[in-house]
């Protein structure tokens, strides 16, 4: 779980260079162990590797991400359709936190994790409760470079 953060067109890296980084901010003390050291990150309950891992752990058996999400949309699954469900609800949380923060005009998703449709509708009101105001007008968008962003803007980096 990476991030970013574009203000008038330029990236801001922070004193640090970490600026964006949302993926190792907790959000469940006792949650499960990070290789950051940490429990409990966004990373730890968002990212597919976590998801998966999550699924094995209620069904006992392995299941790619995107298998999981169509057994729960098709509703064949209880365990696919309990680990779908806590992906909006931490998805809702982690991004609400951002939008609390940044006050950003939009979030763009990247990654496999992006292709659950889910998280522009469910998980965007999945946030709701916890944006500080009473309306939510920052759009929560699907990258338009697929899986594959992460290798553009590295490519970028160097460029």
């Amino acid at each position: 779980m990476g991030g970013g953060v574009v203000v008038r067109e330029r990236v801001l890296y922070g004193c640090q260079g970490i600026a964006g980084e949302w993926g190792h901010n907790v959000l469940e003390v006792d949650g499960p162990a990070c290789y950051c050291g940490k429990r409990g990150c966004v990373e730890q309950f968002l990212a597919g590797p976590a998801l998966q891992e999550y699924y094995t752990s209620l069904s006992g058996k392995s299941c790619p991400l995107a298998e999981i999400v169509r057994r729960c949309e098709r509703g064949s699954d209880a365990h696919a359709e309990a680990t779908v469900q806590r992906l909006i609800a931490y998805f809702g949380r982690a991004i609400a936190y951002l939008i609390n923060i940044l006050d950003p005009h939009v979030i763009v998703l990247g990654g496999g994790v992006s292709n659950v449709d889910l998280l522009y509708s469910e998980g965007v009101r999945a946030a709701m409760p916890y944006v500080f105001n009473n309306r939510l007008e920052t759009r929560v968008v699907k990258n338009q470079l697929g899986d594959s962003a992460g290798v553009f803007g590295a490519a970028m980096l160097v460029a």
